[in-house]
């Protein structure tokens, strides 16, 4: 009798300490929004991080009931969706990949934490948000243990991450701008080097314009800048190994902003052209031509307005990838195309014959820079994870950053 008052009495509300905690857990009690500024209060980020680890074993007991392993998942996004510090939501993953049925634990995680009925209603939207982002974080974690030792899970590792895509891509129709950037780099990464991009591609059709749109308008202000070129340089390499429409999108938004703020977006590729050049060479050879393509038609775009400055920082931007075995080809073509003005082409036929084509464009009569004084740069920020980014940038209303 006394236990059983007990369990009618425990609620979140009451709750004072980690092991009542863990308690309302094996009881199935739900954790509404509310009730996460009580558990916030009492926990410790330490003990925060051993509840969601204790969760993880509790969801793999409960896989083969459908009521209690929802109402845990939902506790669990809550909790997500309230915490700052992604690695509660690591310290969760890593555990639920250590349970014996780990593979049937990943598999129900993934169908419930993205088919989740909210109680919630009003916060429905960040809840499904980080349910979109926990499922890209457990994809990325397996496909790293994929990569590190191709025994450790076996058939059931692609069996997973096929999972995964299916249920992310059912999501890729989402306005939202958190899902968006979220599906954005976990395909990107999961399809890195592969000549087959099926799921990025698919995903850049349908909102790369859109996305990109948004990540410019938060480049280009002060308070977002930061992190968005760090997104920006993280993921735009990722496009540059796409199909041909995806680069179409990047040269439609390029082209698009290249004149309305013509000092920022040298900044931007100037930081991108170093990005690249410091990537391993097997990996990035790709990127690098096709972005020194994107160089040629945005040299011909600043051309036609004969902006010299801009064009200068372009030729410059383009002349680092000298020593890249695409370079002469890419610089060849640009200095036969007729249609190039003449002061533009003079100089990318220079660039083309020389031995140092940086020596050429800062000797050139007429590009050299007038400026003087501290040259301009982006806000740096600390290095910050990726959910951290999708959070931050997704939130920030285009209309607030423009």
């Amino acid at each position: 009798m006394e236990a059983q008052r007990e369990n009618a009495e425990a609620t979140w509300k009451t709750m004072s300490k980690l092991e009542e905690a863990k308690h309302l857990i094996d009881l199935g009690i739900l954790l509404t929004w509310k009730d996460f500024k009580t558990l916030r209060k009492v926990l410790k980020d330490g003990e925060l991080v051993e509840l969601v680890v204790y969760c993880s074993a509790r969801l793999s007991e409960r896989v083969e009931s459908r009521l209690p392993a929802e109402i845990l998942i939902e506790s669990l996004l809550i909790i997500f969706a309230n915490v700052q510090d992604e690695s509660v939501i690591v310290a969760f993953l890593e555990e639920v990949l250590m349970q014996p049925n780990r593979a049937v634990t990943c598999s129900v995680l993934v169908e419930l934490a993205i088919t989740a009925d909210v109680s919630d209603g009003d916060k429905a939207d960040e809840i499904f948000a980080i349910a979109v982002a926990l499922v890209c974080e457990l994809g990325t974690m397996i496909r790293q243990m994929q990569l590190q030792d191709p025994e450790e899970l076996g058939s059931s590792g692609q069996k997973l991450l096929d999972h995964i895509s299916t249920y992310l891509l059912s999501v890729s129709n989402s306005s939202d701008n958190c899902i968006r950037l979220s599906l954005l780099h976990y395909f990107g990464s999961l399809e890195k080097g592969k000549n087959h991009k099926v799921g990025f591609n698919r995903i850049m059709g349908r909102f790369g314009h859109t996305v990109l749109e948004h990540l410019f308008v938060l480049l280009f202000n002060k308070k977002t800048e930061s992190v968005a070129l760090q997104y920006l340089l993280e993921n735009v390499p990722y496009i540059l190994e796409a199909d041909d429409h995806a680069q179409t999108i990047l040269q439609e938004t390029w082209k698009h902003h290249l004149l309305k703020k013509p000092e920022r977006f040298a900044l931007f590729i100037q930081a991108l052209s170093q990005y690249l050049l410091v990537l391993p060479d097997d990996e990035a050879r790709q990127c690098r031509r096709t972005f020194m393509q994107h160089l040629s038609l945005l040299i011909k775009k600043v051309a036609e307005v004969d902006h010299k400055e801009l064009g200068r920082q372009l030729l410059s931007a383009l002349a680092g990838f000298q020593h890249d075995p695409a370079f002469k080809e890419v610089v060849g073509r640009l200095a036969k195309d007729m249609t190039l003005r003449d002061s533009f082409r003079s100089l990318v036929v220079k660039m083309s014959e020389a031995s140092n084509s940086g020596n050429v464009i800062g000797d050139a009569e007429g590009f050299r820079s007038s400026k003087r004084g501290r040259r301009p740069s982006f806000a740096k920020s600390g290095k910050t994870r990726i959910i951290y980014q999708i959070k931050f940038l997704g939130q920030h209303s285009t209309a607030k950053a423009s």
